[in-house]
């Protein structure tokens, strides 16, 4: 018969029913918004012109990216999206960045512009987000072309190999972590545009 020391106990029925609420709600946290149609998103380009995801897509698997200028995780994100349009080509994967939850309109300007980004431009995303439930920075979609979400990075768990826990809640700052977890995010998109544009 195993034996329990006392503290053991007292964490084992303080846990239990913290492991029960986490069962109950881990499946609409893994869902997200994939394998549903993608929500309807018609916002301001740059030079003011109402555009729509389906017309800029084009029928193209499209990445849609919510993010602000001030998020790390954001700027780290960016150069693999740009790296997947050009790996791949503009003709076969777009990539609409929205931008939203600035303090002043021309916020995201340095960090597209700037950094010589060819993506298309959404503007003032703030209530477009609740559609596609953005709770944080990066909202990070895929896309098919029949207009399919496939990939949703708040629908999915990334862990990294070693130390997570230590590493990931306190041992680091926003930029280092996510130096460590954008390539994860980025490697796991970059599989599923892989096997949309498969012949």
């Amino acid at each position: 018969m195993m034996m329990h020391s006392k503290r053991t106990v007292t964490a084992m029925i303080w846990l239990a029913p913290l492991l029960a609420l986490a069962q109950m709600f881990a499946p609409a946290w893994g869902q997200g918004l994939e394998g549903k149609p993608a929500p309807t998103l018609t916002l301001s380009d740059p030079a003011g012109v109402r555009q729509s995801l389906s017309g800029l897509a084009g029928g193209r698997p499209t990445i849609v990216v919510f993010w602000a200028s001030w998020c790390p995780y954001c700027k780290a994100l960016l150069p693999h999206l740009q790296s997947m349009m050009d790996e791949f080509g503009s003709d076969r994967l777009e990539v609409v960045a929205v931008n939203l939850w600035e303090d002043g309109p021309d916020d995201w300007r340095e960090d597209i512009f700037g950094s010589g980004f060819d993506f298309r431009v959404l503007l003032a995303g703030d209530e477009a987000a609740k559609a596609w439930n953005v709770m944080g920075t990066p909202g990070l979609f895929l896309v098919a072309g029949d207009g399919t979400v496939v990939f949703d990075r708040n629908g999915r768990h990334f862990e990294p190999s070693r130390r997570q826990a230590v590493l990931l809640e306190g041992e680091l700052g926003n930029p280092q972590k996510a130096a460590r977890l954008v390539p994860l995010w980025a490697a796991e998109l970059r599989k599923d545009v892989r096997a949309l544009l498969a012949p």
